[in-house]
């Protein structure tokens, strides 16, 4: 049901130049509305040769490696921390980055001590200041194990996978200061550590590969390992909770409900969401064949994920219904207050509906069926895969459903909770419990 989208296709939706997404107020090589740029620093300014190196690098991500928008805009925010920090230490050349420096950033991303003025003081998570100290005291112990022995020195070329994108992760973290004081980032954990040195690294080693610089400092620098979590799934009534929030009443509460039904139905990330046009969706229908027989068709979606790849995947009666009943009774008076788009879901000014606006509406939603607060957008995508696992579902067909390039991305939604574990234990031991 995946396929590679043909070159000749059109860019992703909401590109800008080169595909660095506009969502992100940048493009690679103009200056931003809000005077900073995604992919380095803006024309305005002089580049450095390290921030003209990066530049290339993000290119690189796009038009070679055809990563999604989403992950040049976190590896241009992660690489301009590490650009703002190298300026700290007085290197602005890619060349005079030392290991023992690089080593050094990683660690500055656990306990921060620089403030960084240049760096985007708005791009903030609602991560509290506790557990970032927790994820924090665990990233130092991590990277103390992982360093042990290990020499300061800067090591030779290194054989890493030239720009090879890893999942992108949450934004910068800063703390509160006192008025006109600079802020400290907050701490990472090692999810978001392992994360931002997957950029560095990526850059590094693209580098070497471009000849831009003869050897690769970060090669010998071991990243902490992630944490593995099971996904936050909810249950199936919570998820029915949810989707009977938004009011059908009003323009706005119908394409929220559509919304909700659409993320849970087809298990689409909130970017594919996003891009989706109105053309993408498909529904059920009939057709005569030859022979005068009647053919049902059934409702799916086309949905383009990262690296561009192009998958169908098939959508329920309910969520048919949410957005047809949308499509008629509601967008059409969305989209009214803008200048037309062929966007599915559209925001207030009827243009296309960006991602802060789907995290305030999934999280108002969320909130109104009395859902944890840290239910997200990525939460509807987890309840879908391990609702359909639990419903007999094979992971391979999951697989196909989610986009996973890898099977071993799926198999994280095999692991079974501590209740469902005691359940089966109850249900199946003959000595779990007395027998009457």
């Amino acid at each position: 049901m995946k396929q590679a989208k043909s070159t000749a296709s059109k860019a992703p939706r909401g590109a800008g130049l080169l595909g660095v997404p506009s969502s992100a107020g940048s493009s690679v090589l103009g200056s931003s509305s809000r005077g900073s740029s995604a992919l380095g620093a803006s024309h305005q300014e002089a580049q450095t040769p390290l921030q003209k190196a990066i530049d290339q690098y993000l290119i690189h991500l796009r038009v070679e490696r055809g990563s999604s928008e989403h992950t040049i805009a976190s590896y241009a925010r992660d690489l301009r921390r590490y650009s703002a920090y190298m300026a700290t230490l007085g290197v602005i050349d890619p060349e005079r980055i030392t290991t023992a420096q690089v080593r050094s950033f990683m660690r500055e991303l656990a306990a921060p001590t620089v403030p960084l003025a240049g760096f985007e003081a708005g791009e903030k998570n609602n991560q509290n200041a506790q557990e970032a100290q927790e994820e924090a005291a665990e990233s130092l112990a991590l990277m103390i194990a992982s360093e042990s022995g290990r020499g300061a020195g800067n090591g030779p070329a290194g054989n890493g996978r030239a720009g090879q994108p890893e999942k992108a992760g949450e934004p910068e973290k800063e703390t509160p200061t006192a008025e006109g004081a600079p802020s400290l980032p907050l701490p990472l954990g090692p999810n978001s550590i392992a994360r931002t040195m997957a950029a560095v690294r990526g850059a590094h080693a693209f580098w070497v590969s471009a000849l831009i610089v003869p050897t690769d400092p970060a090669a010998p620098v071991t990243p902490p390992k992630n944490v593995k979590r099971l996904p936050k799934a909810v249950s199936v009534e919570d998820i029915q909770r949810l989707l009977a929030v938004p009011d059908r009443e009003t323009a706005t509460g119908l394409r929220n409900r559509a919304i909700l039904e659409f993320l849970y139905a087809t298990g689409a990330r909130v970017s594919e969401m996003l891009n989706a046009d109105i053309d993408d969706v498909h529904f059920e229908g009939t057709l005569t064949d030859e022979d005068g027989n009647q053919i049902t068709l059934p409702g799916y979606v086309r949905l383009f994920g990262k690296g561009n790849k192009e998958r169908l995947v098939p959508i329920g009666s309910y969520a048919q219904k949410a957005i047809q009943d949308y499509l008629v009774r509601a967008r059409p008076s969305l989209v009214a207050h803008g200048k037309g788009t062929a966007a599915l879901f559209v925001n207030g000014r009827g243009g296309r509906l960006g991602r802060q606006g789907a995290w305030l509406i999934l999280k108002e939603a969320a909130e109104a069926a009395g859902l944890s607060s840290d239910f997200s957008p990525h939460s509807m995508r987890h309840s879908f895969a391990t609702h359909l696992l639990q419903g007999g579902a094979d992971i391979r067909v999951v697989q196909e459903l989610l986009g996973h390039a890898s099977i071993a991305t799926t198999q994280v939604y095999t692991k079974v909770t501590p209740e469902g574990l005691m359940e089966v234990y109850r249900m199946a031991h003959p000595r779990a419990h007395e027998r009457g």
